[in-house]
């Protein structure tokens, strides 16, 4: 079976749910590359004041660790935002030169 390339734009919350969403409902069906600007993995943004203030560390606040998108077979690309979208050819492109095609794309940038 060929899968369906899904490209999601935005690492934060809203898109990873929605990845968390697709992985239940259906596994398998996708390759799934997730493109975030920030150089870090998903973590819980309400909770980024208590990272600030020394209450918590970084850690404390990730919800979804590097090793979460490699089980899921996610490639994830971080610190290199999207900033340019082909829809005609199916192509994201992103601020280092990377080009990302995808059949499937999810804009949740916040």
């Amino acid at each position: 079976m060929v899968r369906t390339k899904l490209a999601v734009v935005g690492n934060g919350m809203a898109g990873v749910r929605a990845v968390e969403e697709i992985l239940e409902r259906a596994p398998g069906l996708f390759d799934i590359t997730v493109i975030g600007a920030e150089p870090h993995v998903n973590y819980n943004r309400i909770l980024l004041s208590s990272v600030l203030a020394g209450e918590k560390g970084f850690g404390d606040i990730v919800t979804h660790p590097r090793a979460w998108y490699e089980e899921n077979g996610i490639e994830l690309i971080v610190d290199d935002p999207a900033i340019a979208l082909d829809v005609a050819g199916h192509v994201v492109a992103t601020r280092s030169g990377r080009k990302v095609a995808y059949d499937k794309l999810l804009l949740a940038t916040g």
